[in-house]
């Protein structure tokens, strides 16, 4: 009995014999130590890296608030989805020139506010700033990590 370890060192499983190994994969009687196996430099910059874009993307994506021109404070769905559907609206209703009558917008709450154009450029424009803080923040934190020269230099480098 031994080891199958990945050729990248980031699992292993039991197995009974050399045979038993599939493409990537080094057959060990013994797992290596230390386990797991220090990650390179590289390595630990390009986990670091993805760690960071993954809580990028979730910075874009919190809810904002805006208060409408009609003065109705409330909070409203970021997401990815939510920012496509408020692009078309805006970007049509900008063509328009204006909302319909009795136009609404939904918060996060499912309250229909009444939106106007001027809301749905300044919703759009708060979840723009939103992201555009976050893509400076990832693109400090990037720096920081390429220039980092020893795995726990980057590993210490966090989203918050």
């Amino acid at each position: 009995m031994g080891y199958a370890v990945r050729n990248d060192g980031l699992g292993f499983r039991a197995v009974d014999s050399a045979d038993d190994c599939i493409a990537g994969e080094i057959y060990r009687d013994e797992l290596p130590t230390p386990w797991p196996p220090v990650p390179t430099l590289t390595q630990a910059q390009d986990v670091q890296l993805a760690v960071l874009y993954a809580s990028y993307q979730a910075a874009t994506q919190v809810d904002v608030n805006h208060t409408s021109v009609a003065r109705v404070a409330a909070t409203y769905d970021a997401d990815s989805t939510s920012q496509l559907t408020l692009l078309v609206a805006t970007t049509g209703y900008n063509l328009a020139g204006a909302t319909p009558k009795g136009f609404y917008w939904l918060s996060a709450d499912n309250r229909q506010v009444p939106f106007e154009l001027p809301d749905l450029k300044g919703l759009y424009a708060s979840m723009l700033a939103q992201g555009n803080i976050a893509f400076s923040k990832l693109q400090t934190l990037k720096a920081e990590v390429r220039a980092a020269t020893t795995v726990a230099a980057v590993q210490a480098i966090t989203w918050i």
